[in-house]
């Protein structure tokens, strides 16, 4: 009973699209019907209409934690009635929850590591940083960023490529792993050779296992998107991407004397370059 009565009580809408990973084309299709929120018809009326099969929508139902169509349309129905009245309130939840969010990521990190961080990337010209899918987005922000102040960025983002990689570097080399939640199996194993073959490892990431700190010379904590309400609601790459932003800051204002220089000699280059252009 208490089962049922969380599962009502959470964002049903939300519930569904933290469930996708796990649906099946059929899934997907009964999804469709209730994310666009149609009206809460019985089973084997909405079988019909969107031409399913009545088992496929219990199965639905249970992929997702409910027990049966009856438990679940009855959560559906609360959802519709809720979604009217909250609908208003939705920038004021998602501000509480960025606040908590950075709240949860400023009691999680130790300065000292951004800053120790800050000088492994300044010891290292060439970086490389993994991340699959969307952390790959987070990424291509960290490259843009450093690119810009005279490192030499490489964001690998496959699991083959960061194996080939991998297999190259020493430790001469930096690699920056970006993923909430540093579970994939493929890319542990690559870092845990590249410990062996003596890389540098940072690490950002929600996951607080001892496997990570292990693997890493420095882990930064971000906080994590464990709560169903949240999924959907804040991009995943906001809590690595704050991250990115700290290190980024806190690098600037440690090698900001560096940067001019970089800088300045990088524009001298260019205005030379663009003159020996001109005169040919």
């Amino acid at each position: 009973m208490k089962r049922v009565v969380r599962l009502i009580n959470s964002d049903l809408f939300l519930l569904i699209e933290s469930s996708r990973l796990k649906f099946t084309v059929v899934d997907e299709q009964i999804a469709a019907y209730f994310l666009e929120g149609n009206p809460p018809l019985k089973q084997s009326a909405i079988a019909k209409k969107i031409n399913v099969s009545t088992a496929s929508i219990t199965r639905f139902c249970q992929k997702i934690g409910f027990e049966n169509y009856k438990e679940f349309i009855y959560a559906y129905r609360n959802a519709l009635e809720e979604h009217t009245i909250d609908k208003n309130n939705v920038t004021h939840n998602l501000k509480f929850r960025y606040k908590e969010l950075i709240n949860t990521i400023d009691e999680n990190l130790d300065i000292q590591d951004i800053k120790t961080v800050c000088d492994y990337i300044y010891n290292h010209k060439i970086i490389h940083v993994y991340g699959l899918g969307l952390s790959a987005i987070a990424g291509a922000d960290f490259k843009f960023r450093f690119t810009r102040i005279g490192k030499f960025i490489e964001v690998v983002q496959d699991h083959n490529s960061i194996e080939m990689v991998s297999s190259l570097l020493n430790e001469d080399n930096l690699v920056i792993y970006l993923s909430l939640r540093a579970e994939n199996q493929y890319v542990l194993d690559s870092l845990q050779q590249l410990k062996q073959q003596g890389t540098s490892i940072v690490i950002i990431t929600s996951n607080h296992s001892e496997e990570i700190k292990e693997l890493a010379n420095v882990t930064l904590l971000t906080s994590s998107l464990q709560n169903t309400n949240e999924v959907g609601q804040i991009s995943v790459q906001i809590p690595l991407l704050i991250i990115i932003d700290m290190i980024y800051s806190q690098y600037i204002s440690m090698y900001r004397e560096n940067i001019s220089k970089w800088i300045h000699t990088e524009h001298a280059y260019r205005q030379g370059h663009n003159m020996k252009n001109k005169r040919f």
